[in-house]
């Protein structure tokens, strides 16, 4: 497996790397926003202040690469959001769970499926994953389609399956073998 300290993603528009402490001035400003943290767990806090951050970076840089492969996504320089994944425990370690947001400036241009695609491939070629997965909250189709324009199949609902700030939805499961 490749050093993820010195990973370095291209896509058209973006570059992804690792995490790193000194990110996290630039993380509140545009994670500070109820829309993106309505479409993620609770692990991502609503507000998001500089302490949030820092908890963040301080977990996520301990140990990069080693079970959670955590990208910052740069467009011009400029931070515009995170993606990831994480490697399942136990029975399900052949498998991670991806993540992805954007800043909402962000949203609807193609971006989060140039991501996407992106951490896809490198998951395929640089680790021992054999099979991604990801889930969608039922309110999040623009999500869903950028699950689905990057190979990813769904393999359920669960009716009601998510409760968040009082208001609940459907949970929706998709997953991608690696080659």
């Amino acid at each position: 497996m490749q050093d993820f300290s010195r990973t370095i993603l291209r896509t058209a528009r973006c570059v992804l790397r690792p995490w790193r402490g000194s990110d996290a001035p630039s993380l509140p400003p545009i994670a500070d926003t109820k829309a993106i943290s309505w479409n993620t767990s609770y692990r991502f806090p609503y507000p998001y202040d500089e302490a949030a951050a820092k908890k963040f970076l301080d977990y996520h840089t301990a140990n990069p690469g080693e079970d959670a492969w955590l990208f910052a996504i740069l467009r011009d320089q400029q931070l515009i959001g995170g993606c990831g994944c994480e490697r399942g425990k136990d029975i399900q370690s052949h498998t991670a769970i991806m993540g992805y947001w954007l800043g909402v400036d962000h949203w609807g241009k193609g971006i989060a499926t140039e991501v996407v695609t992106a951490l896809t491939a490198y998951m395929g070629q640089a680790t021992n994953v054999e099979k991604l997965s990801a889930t969608v909250f039922g309110w999040n189709p623009a999500s869903r389609r950028v699950l689905e324009k990057c190979g990813f199949v769904n393999e359920g609902v669960s009716k009601d399956g998510v409760r968040k700030w009082g208001k609940t939805t459907d949970l929706w499961y998709y997953g991608r073998p690696l080659p």
